[in-house]
């Protein structure tokens, strides 16, 4: 029997997750709704743990207020006895709950000694029938790290120039690199914190759009050679400034002024820094062009291959130029990566590939902790080359653990081999330091369909719509699943804006229209021209994107999706001379919702994407193993042996 039983609404996912993590750290075993059985009805299996649970931690806010669950999840615990109410945001419970105790902790993040989280633990410890814990002195060193999230804002350019903005961005990145690299502290990626400039600053905004517990901002003043940097510290609740100064210096002594400040925010949030690689004496040209190349990279919103494009030369002065800034040649490993692996290369695959490696080894090697290098040598893998290109990803995060990008790269690897509730775990984690970019954030959506919280993904996909309304990617998902799943009020709303695209993306919508026509029609001729169609495109092209494998399966063609499948080659996801794949994800087969992985002739197409040898090496199984009719991991065992002879 479980401990505890958290019910809460979808947009409160977070605090959710640092409760529970707070009351495992108590010794109490807890379940929340991220360990959902993928095979399983959710509502029964909620019913079963609400109702076994010795108590029920009901979290209130406004949107728990008027969902469909949290008032029925409480009036269940209030009749056994087993209810405990708090709210986070002020929240007043709706009646009858409002007429019993409702504990306030506004702004808590984590802190296990702040009054009214010992009393929700004493509570808690009480219903479960044990002694709960002593008040504890406040928490430090790393778990009070955990509970601190510092926003480091681009720093204002005072210097009457506006194309030295991004110079004054640079500064302001470089400190927020080296507390990130170098420390154990939480801190907002720079494309979320930079995106606050000017009036936007305002400590209570920032802070309610990041969730952050500290702000770093300041100024930079540029004349000639000579900087003058400005900084101050700001803790968040109540808008305290703990530390503000002024540094001045030449501009050859940029790196120790960045280091300075670094050391000074450590210094004030107590916390430590292990000292940073010392950067190599550069060219005042040389770093100017970096901090361009930089800019070039991280602003706007054009396809990366694109920008890296443009990055390249100027990348490829700053190392020439200065052949030991480790910096430079992660960047440039990057860039070079995606130029190549998006198709828009000029010379062979081999001479890139090895211009690649080459840029990401001299970055190891002149400073081991660049994660971005390790992250460009696993683009160079193919998408079935999974052992590889996993080592890879993991490797970047043991040196770089808090870099939003990486995390989201292996949640797309851990998506794409089946592992789902894994994959949103490192989603959210990337979701929490990046929270107004949308890829994070999507792919927290993505993944809440792939655990079977259907409801939960489409009211997610559609905040980001109207967050970021002309996404093609936010708006493809959104209609592809509020279809599928049912949610047809959802998916009618979005497609409202259909015709605002064109191109390319314009093909693609339509592909989709066609597809929910089908579906919703229920017509079976409908879907038999579909299966025609996909029939002629492997005839014409040789393949298929699983995800139309899918959705004929979904539209109550399995065994023709199944035959259709064996008539298309999927080799491309193994060759290295290639662009990345797009709609191939393997973990797109391999979700809850379609009968297409029920089959045991499902291990037939597993083996030839590879993913079989995968699984059987690594022992490191997919969540369908857990809702499969039939003995998936005997069959692709044997599969994967069969294949080694």
């Amino acid at each position: 029997m479980t401990d505890v039983f958290i019910s809460y609404a979808r947009e409160m996912v977070s605090p959710a997750r640092t409760i529970a993590d707070a009351l495992q750290a108590e010794g109490f075993s807890v379940w929340i709704d991220d360990q959902l059985p993928a095979h399983r009805d959710f509502p029964t299996v909620i019913e079963e743990r609400l109702r076994a649970a010795k108590a029920v931690v009901v979290l209130w806010s406004a949107d728990a207020i008027t969902s469909r669950w949290v008032p029925a999840e409480a009036d269940v615990a209030h009749k056994a006895g087993t209810l405990i109410q708090l709210t986070l945001d002020g929240s007043t419970p709706p009646l009858p709950f409002n007429r019993m105790q409702c504990i306030r902790l506004p702004d808590w993040r984590g802190d296990l000694s702040a009054p009214g989280w010992l009393k929700v633990s004493a509570g808690v410890a009480e219903l479960v029938g044990r002694r709960g814990p002593s008040p504890a002195p406040p928490p430090t060193g790393p778990a009070a790290d955990a509970q601190k999230l510092l926003a480091v804002l681009a720093f204002d350019n005072l210097s009457g120039d506006p194309e030295l903005s991004y110079f004054s961005d640079g500064v302001s990145e470089e400190i927020q690199h080296t507390v990130a690299q170098n420390s154990d502290l939480r801190v907002v990626a720079r494309s979320s914190s930079f995106q606050f400039r000017g009036a936007d600053k305002a400590v209570r905004k920032v802070a309610s759009e990041l969730k952050a517990t500290h702000l770093l901002d300041g100024s930079v003043r540029r004349s000639g050679e000579r900087l003058r940097i400005g900084a101050q510290l700001v803790q968040c609740a109540g808008e305290t400034t703990l530390w503000a100064n002024r540094f001045e210096g030449d501009l050859t002594d940029v790196f120790a002024l960045q280091d300075r400040i670094a050391q000074a925010v450590a210094e004030a949030l107590k916390i430590s820094l292990a000292p940073a690689v010392q950067a190599p004496a550069i060219e005042t040209q040389a770093y100017e062009d970096f901090l361009r190349a930089r800019s070039i990279i991280t602003e706007g919103n054009r396809l990366f291959d694109a920008v890296a494009a443009e990055a390249t030369p100027l990348l490829e002065r700053v190392t020439a130029v200065a052949p030991d800034f480790a910096p430079a040649w992660e960047l440039l490993a990057s860039a070079r990566a995606w130029t190549l692996r998006s198709g828009h290369r000029t010379g062979p695959y081999a001479e890139g590939r090895a211009a690649v490696v080459d840029a990401a080894e001299t970055a190891l090697r002149l400073d081991p902790r660049r994660g971005g290098a390790y992250g460009a040598l696993a683009m160079l893998e193919p998408w079935g080359a999974y052992a590889a290109r996993e080592t890879l990803l993991k490797r970047a995060l043991e040196v770089s653990p808090n870099d939003p990008g990486l995390l989201t790269e292996l949640s797309t690897f851990s998506w794409s081999v089946g592992r789902f509730r894994e994959a949103l775990r490192l989603a959210e984690r990337a979701c929490e330091l990046n929270p107004l970019m949308p890829a994070a954030r999507l792919q927290v959506a993505q993944m809440r369909a792939y655990v079977g919280d259907y409801a939960a993904s489409v009211r997610m996909h559609q905040e980001l719509y109207r967050r970021w309304p002309r996404n093609f990617t936010i708006l493809m998902d959104l209609l592809n699943t509020a279809s599928t799943f049912g949610f047809w009020e959802a998916y009618r709303e979005a497609a409202a804006d259909i015709p605002h695209f064109e191109g390319w993306q314009a093909t693609y919508l339509r592909e989709t229209v066609r597809y929910v026509e089908a579906l919703e029609s229920k017509d079976p001729g409908k879907a038999q021209e579909l299966l025609e169609r996909y029939s002629r495109l492997v005839a014409k092209s040789g393949t298929l994107p699983l995800n139309y494998l899918v959705g004929l399966s979904v539209l109550g063609l399995p065994d023709a999706a199944m035959d259709l499948a064996g008539t298309a080659s999927f080799g491309h996801v193994f060759d290295p001379d290639g662009p990345l794949p797009s709609a191939s994800f393997p973990g797109t087969i391999l979700g809850p919702w379609t009968a297409f992985n029920r089959s045991p002739r499902f291990i037939d197409l597993c083996d030839r994407l590879g993913l079989c040898a995968y699984w059987a090496s690594s022992d490191s199984w997919p969540d369908c193993v857990e809702w499969a009719p039939y003995d998936f991991r005997a069959l692709a065992r044997a599969r994967a042996s069969a294949e080694a002879l």
